[in-house]
């Protein structure tokens, strides 16, 4: 007996309730991708915020601290500073006084500063690593000078650089009218003739030469008669202030430079949005800080009196969408927010925000 038996498989499809059971479990599985790939992204977006806050706030902090640790440096005896420059004594771009150093007068301030923010102007002396290398005499308008590290003193100096030589016999402001010597020579003449059609020029009229005893006439005498070793530096004038980046149009730490009589104006620090400034006073150097005062609030006899500077910056980085709401904060950091914070960023405004504050010594106008 034979069996003939026949199967048949026929494809039916999918019901609905299979169907329905795959689309929940695509749902299910995309929705779980998807908050992943959203935290991730904003935990991305929170990570590079901090970084950024971090990296802008430390670097404007070091900055100017080191600007404020160093201001006033006149050399070792600034009480006998002789301009030589041929400049009307109230030739602001030209003239330097030991005694400010660091300053918030309202005078100083830049005119691009953004309003509402504090500033800080310093001025002292730059060092190249510069010495005299060979006595000169007395009358001579030429002197040696040579690098300490060995490299070659063009580096630091140029044609026209109005510079400083100095010791603890005093300090005279010149200007290098012509530089002998260069390539790799490790040793240069500074010449610093006057009517040498250099702007401003020198005048050494009122100096008395010690050889003659002479002034002036045609002389070009210094002041002093420094001797080797006596160190070369650059006279500066840095103010650091809240401007608005010509890169990205934000606020950005900036500094406006006073070289050889012109102005430059540098961003130095991006997202730093704010800077408030305290300086502490006290009439005796020798004597801690008794008071803080506001930059704005400062009285004219009180710059005289500057010990300390502290500073608050308010710093911004990252993307605009790190939190939902404005940040909230304490600034500036120096401000009782017992009862909550007492700064919060303007509307519509997501990025992450920081404050800052550090207090330095300044030095040379303490002890």
């Amino acid at each position: 007996m034979t069996l003939n038996v026949t199967l048949e498989k026929r494809q039916q499809g999918l019901s609905i309730v299979e169907l329905m059971i795959a689309l929940l479990l695509g749902s299910l599985l995309v929705g779980g991708l998807v908050q992943i790939l959203t935290s991730n992204s904003q935990a991305f977006r929170m990570a590079e915020a901090t970084a950024r806050t971090q990296e802008f706030g430390r670097i404007a902090s070091e900055m100017i601290s080191r600007e404020a640790r160093g201001a006033g440096y006149f050399g070792c005896n600034s009480d006998q500073m002789v301009n030589n420059l041929d400049v009307d004594p109230d030739d602001d771009d030209y003239n330097w006084d030991p005694g400010v150093g660091i300053s918030s007068e309202n005078s100083l301030r830049p005119a691009a500063a953004i309003s509402g923010t504090d500033f800080i102007f310093f001025s002292g002396l730059d060092g190249g690593g510069l010495e005299i290398s060979a006595s000169s005499p007395p009358t001579s308008a030429s002197t040696k000078v040579r690098s300490r590290g060995g490299a070659n003193p063009n580096s630091f100096l140029s044609d026209g650089d109005v510079i400083a030589i100095a010791d603890c016999q005093g300090v005279d402001i010149v200007q290098i009218t012509n530089i002998s010597g260069g390539g790799d020579d490790s040793e240069v003449t500074l010449v610093t003739n006057s009517g040498s059609g250099e702007s401003p020029g020198n005048d050494f009229t009122n100096n008395t030469c010690s050889n003659t005893g002479n002034g002036g006439a045609g002389n070009n005498c210094l002041s002093n008669d420094y001797g080797i070793g006596a160190q070369i530096f650059k006279p500066y004038d840095r103010t650091y202030y809240i401007g608005t980046s010509a890169t990205t149009g934000e606020p950005a730490l900036m500094m406006l430079e006073l070289s050889n009589g012109a102005l430059q104006a540098h961003e130095m620090v991006e997202g730093v949005v704010d800077m408030q400034v305290r300086y502490g006073l006290s009439v005796d150097k020798f004597q801690a800080v008794d008071r803080w005062e506001d930059a704005t609030a400062m009285a004219a006899s009180d710059w005289e009196q500057i010990r300390a500077v502290r500073v608050s910056l308010l710093v911004r980085g990252g993307s605009d969408n790190v939190f939902e709401d404005p940040a909230s904060l304490c600034y500036p950091a120096w401000t009782d927010c017992t009862s909550g914070n007492n700064y919060t960023a303007p509307e519509g405004d997501s990025h992450m925000y920081r404050a800052y504050e550090f207090t330095t010594n300044v030095r040379n106008k303490s002890n």
